[in-house]
């Protein structure tokens, strides 16, 4: 186990160093400048250069960057002026979290009771609609069906906050909207392992000594489908805390994805590196927690 670890680390390690020096460089090639000002004069410009560093040559600043970087340290952020790109994703990077989490709880405790209800009554109406459900919930994009609940829960029947955060009403209508995929992908999933469950020869065994159905999905099926489930869990709460952006854009969420949506459009390079490092970190992280805590619930699996 630990000398798995340690090789999933290191390849962590070197996956970061990846994204950093592709989103330092991408940086560099993408036309415009930060400086949108008409205002300002060459001059002004060139300060601007020397007090950011970017008169030197870019060899010099792709070195300073990785040294900052490895010490926290995800510059100043140009429209915010003299704000630390580390101290502005701190700021935010909790709402996100909040947010994600919320969203990843909600679709999977969803997904486990449709995807357990769909699989008890295979190929019947009630299966099929289920299936058609998740197809389109996987399908849609969640900004779309964020879209959708805004237009009818907020404006048309007035029944939850329009936008902002801060209350808990504020949250359901971005949770939901980020767990409808998740919710689909689970069902799915669940539906599959439940059925290949309830097929296997240990189910067939313990209905044949007499226990009920019920007893049998519950004290059996139940839990040796879930475990496969976990394996969805790292990948599924890294796409909802990286690809929440749109989503609190769209019900004006003061998160890291707002911000670095935001930024684009202004060309604060900071920014966007900083945010695209902190993802990357966060989609890494989640992966190996959940190869570790798989390997430990299950111990069928052995990590190699």
């Amino acid at each position: 186990m630990a000398k798995y670890i340690l090789k999933r680390v290191a390849i962590l390690l070197v996956t970061l160093w990846v994204v950093v020096t592709l989103s330092f460089f991408l940086m560099q090639i993408l036309p415009g400048t930060p400086y949108n000002n008409p205002k300002l004069t060459d001059e002004m410009v060139a300060l601007m250069n020397k007090q950011y560093g970017l008169d030197k040559p870019v060899w010099q600043q792709y070195l300073k960057y990785l040294y900052d970087v490895l010490h926290g340290d995800f510059g100043t952020s140009y429209q915010s002026i003299n704000q630390p790109v580390s101290r502005l994703i701190a700021q935010r990077l909790g709402v996100s979290v909040h947010l994600g989490i919320q969203a990843l709880i909600i679709g999977l405790l969803a997904g486990l009771f449709v995807g357990a209800v769909s699989a008890r009554n295979k190929n019947n109406w009630l299966d099929n609609s289920l299936s058609i459900i998740s197809t389109l919930g996987i399908s849609v994009p969640s900004f779309i069906i964020g879209l959708i609940l805004l237009d009818y829960f907020g404006f048309k029947w007035g029944l939850l906050p329009l936008a902002g955060w801060g209350t808990f009403a504020q949250t359901i209508l971005p949770s939901v909207a980020l767990a409808i995929p998740v919710l689909a992908q689970v069902t799915r999933f669940f539906r599959s392992q439940m059925i290949e469950t309830l097929n296997s020869d240990y189910i067939q065994l313990a209905r044949a000594k007499g226990l009920a159905k019920r007893q049998v999905s519950r004290k059996h099926a139940y839990r040796n489908s879930m475990i496969p489930v976990l394996t969805l869990v790292g990948p599924l709460a890294a796409n909802l805390l990286t690809g929440s952006a749109l989503i609190e854009q769209i019900f004006s969420i003061p998160g890291i994805g707002q911000q670095f949506v935001s930024s684009i459009p202004t060309k604060d390079y900071p920014v966007i590196m900083g945010t695209t490092i902190v993802y990357a970190v966060m989609l890494m992280a989640a992966i190996l927690v959940t190869d570790i805590v798989t390997s430990i619930v299950d111990p069928r699996v052995r990590l190699q």
